[in-house]
C-alpha cells in the first residue's frame, strides 16, 4: 500500500472510531479474518515509533498523547477498556480526588483527570521505570494532565523497597509476590520504591481518594492488605481488574470485610453473588457500605 494512502486510511479509521458504537467496533474482532485485515491496513498506514497524535474517539477524544501507533491503536481509537471508560464517566464527579494504581503511560490517569475537572486531583502510581518518562510527557501535553501527580512506586502491603519484574513488553511488569501471570516470562528485575496506600494517606498526609482504579497484574494480593484502613475510613469506590483465583480470593475477603458490595463492571453494575462466580480475569466495581444502587 502506498504511503500516499496512509493519511486517508488513518483519517477514515478516526472517523469510524468516533461514529460507530462500541458494540460495533468490538464486533469486528469476533471475525478474525476481518480483524486481521483491518489491523494489517492500519499497521501499514501508521507511523513507527512514538508519535504525538490526537486521540480520535472515546473519553479522551481530542487529547494529545505520545503513542506507539503500531501497538497502541486502541488508545488512539478510544477502544481501550470500554467498560472502564464508561465507569469513569459515570462515577467520577467534578472536584473528586482519584487514584490510578498502575498508571502505565497515562491514558486512564488522563481520563480520571478530565472527569474530575479543574477542581479535582489525580495521583498516578507507576512502578515501571520505562513508563515514568512517557507518563510524565503525556501528562505535560494537555490541561487535564496538569492535575495529575506522578508517584514513582509499586503499591504493596507496606512501605519498603520492592523487587519489580519487567515483562516481555516494555510497559508490563509486576511486583515480587504478585499472583497470576505464571505463564509470562519476565526477563529482568529492578528494585523500585514500594508503598502502602495506608501509609500514603495516614502517615504521609495525602488526600484520600473518592475513586480508586487498580490494574497491577496480580499485585492486588499485595496492595489490598496495605489499604484496609483507607477502605474502612475513606470508603472510595474501587474499579479493579483482577488476575487469577488468588487475586479474586484476596479481593473478595478484604472488600467484604470492609463492607463493600462487589459488582461487575457492566451496565447497571450487577452484584457478584459469590466468589465462585468470578472469572479468571474479572473487571469489577466495588461500592462501599450500600445495599443497592
Amino acid at each position: 500500500m502506498g504511503n500516499a494512502l496512509s493519511p486517508v486510511i488513518l483519517k477514515l479509521a478516526a472517523v469510524a472510531a468516533r461514529r460507530l458504537p462500541v458494540s460495533v467496533k468490538r464486533g469486528f474482532y469476533r471475525f478474525p479474518p476481518f480483524a486481521r485485515l483491518i489491523r494489517s491496513m492500519l499497521n501499514r498506514s501508521a507511523p513507527r515509533g512514538l508519535t504525538r497524535v490526537e486521540i480520535a474517539a472515546g473519553g479522551l477524544q481530542g487529547i494529545p498523547m505520545l503513542l506507539d501507533m503500531q501497538a497502541e491503536k486502541d488508545y488512539w481509537l478510544g477502544t481501550y477498556e470500554p467498560e472502564l471508560q464508561t465507569a469513569i464517566a459515570e462515577l467520577v464527579q467534578p472536584g473528586m480526588v482519584a487514584y490510578d494504581v498502575g498508571a502505565n503511560v497515562g491514558y486512564i490517569s488522563l481520563l480520571l483527570a478530565r472527569a474530575a475537572g479543574p477542581g479535582g486531583q489525580v495521583f498516578a502510581f507507576e512502578a515501571l521505570p520505562e513508563n515514568i518518562e512517557r507518563l510524565q510527557a503525556n501528562l505535560a501535553l494537555s490541561e487535564p494532565g496538569q492535575r495529575v501527580s506522578v508517584i514513582y512506586a509499586a503499591v504493596v502491603d507496606q512501605t519498603r523497597p520492592v523487587r519489580f519484574f519487567i515483562g516481555p513488553s516494555d510497559d508490563m511488569g509486576k511486583a515480587e509476590g504478585s499472583a497470576g501471570r505464571e505463564g509470562v516470562t519476565y526477563a529482568a528485575a529492578v528494585e523500585v520504591p514500594g508503598l502502602s496506600l495506608d501509609d500514603f494517606v495516614f502517615t504521609q498526609g495525602h488526600t484520600a481518594p473518592q475513586v480508586l482504579k487498580m490494574d497491577i497484574e496480580g499485585g492486588e494480593v499485595l496492595a489490598l492488605p496495605g489499604m484496609e484502613r483507607l477502605l474502612q475510613e475513606a470508603h472510595p469506590v474501587l474499579l479493579l481488574e483482577l488476575h487469577g483465583g488468588e487475586s479474586a480470593q484476596a479481593a473478595w475477603k478484604i472488600l467484604k470485610r470492609c463492607g463493600y458490595r462487589i459488582c461487575r463492571m457492566a451496565p447497571g453494575y450487577p452484584e457478584v453473588p459469590s466468589l465462585d462466580a468470578l472469572d479468571w480475569k474479572a473487571y469489577l466495581a466495588a461500592f462501599p457500605g450500600i445495599a443497592s444502587r
